[in-house]
This record gives structure tokens, C-alpha cells and sequence, in this order.
């Protein structure tokens, strides 16, 4: 091994005492506290989310009425969304219309919410759009 290998592969005392400084400690910190606080603020409009696509699912797709009209549909789901006190999408958020045949449940919406100061979150859920099973005429 020449004298240049040598010297290369010898680490300063200074150099291995190196670790994690105040500087890295702090921005961690702070990026882990900013990340904290981000799904503190979003953790409430997602369940809520998750409990708008319940309701949905259940009164559209597994437990239809046959016969159903649109205002008929659109009294049990208000019933639904205040039994289970959903407070951020009202029934008059919800668009509900007959189309060839069957009703479409179109609950598409989004929630903004602040996060720190002047900065806002945006959630967008477009996976709301519904339809029930088609109505055999006889």
C-alpha cells in the first residue's frame, strides 16, 4: 500500500467525532413537526371522507330499495349523513338524477383547511360518483 492509500484511508480524530449536530438535529425536528402537524390537520377531513363513502356505499350499492325514486334516495341519505353527524357535506352538496335507467349519486367535493399561518390544504375526493343497478322493466 503506497504512503497516498495510506493517508487516505486514515480518518481525522476530528472527522470520526463527527455525528449528528445541532443544526441536523433542529431541522429534523422541525420537518418531523411540520409533518406532524400536516396530518393532524388533514387526519379529520379524511375519516369524514371515509364515513361520506360508507354512507354512500351502503345506501346506493348494498342495501338498494327497489323502486327507489330520486327524492326518495335523497331523503335516506340526509337521514344518514345527520345520523352519523357528517358536518362537511350536506345533502344539498350531493347531486342525485336519474340517467338511462339509474340513479347516479354524485357526491364529488373538496375541503380546504389551514395549516400553518397563511398556508391552506386542498383535498379533493373524486371518487364519489355512484350508480345503482339498473331497473328492469317487464
Amino acid at each position: 500500500m503506497s504512503r497516498r492509500e495510506l493517508q487516505r484511508s486514515q480518518v481525522s480524530p476530528k472527522r470520526r467525532d463527527a455525528g449528528f449536530g445541532l443544526w441536523a438535529i433542529t431541522t429534523n425536528l422541525v420537518f418531523l413537526g411540520l409533518l406532524l402537524i400536516a396530518a393532524l390537520r388533514m387526519a379529520p377531513t379524511y375519516f369524514e371522507y371515509l364515513a361520506v363513502k360508507d354512507i354512500l356505499l351502503r345506501a346506493v350499492v348494498e342495501q338498494p330499495v327497489s323502486g327507489e325514486t330520486v327524492p326518495q334516495l335523497r331523503n335516506r341519505l340526509a337521514a344518514l349523513l345527520m345520523t352519523n353527524q357528517v358536518r362537511g357535506v350536506e345533502i344539498d352538496d350531493i347531486a342525485i338524477y336519474s340517467e338511462r335507467g339509474v340513479i347516479v349519486v354524485d357526491a364529488r367535493y373538496e375541503v380546504r383547511f389551514p395549516l400553518v399561518w397563511i398556508l391552506d390544504g386542498v383535498m379533493q375526493f373524486d371518487d364519489l360518483v355512484i350508480q345503482t343497478t339498473p331497473v328492469v322493466r317487464s
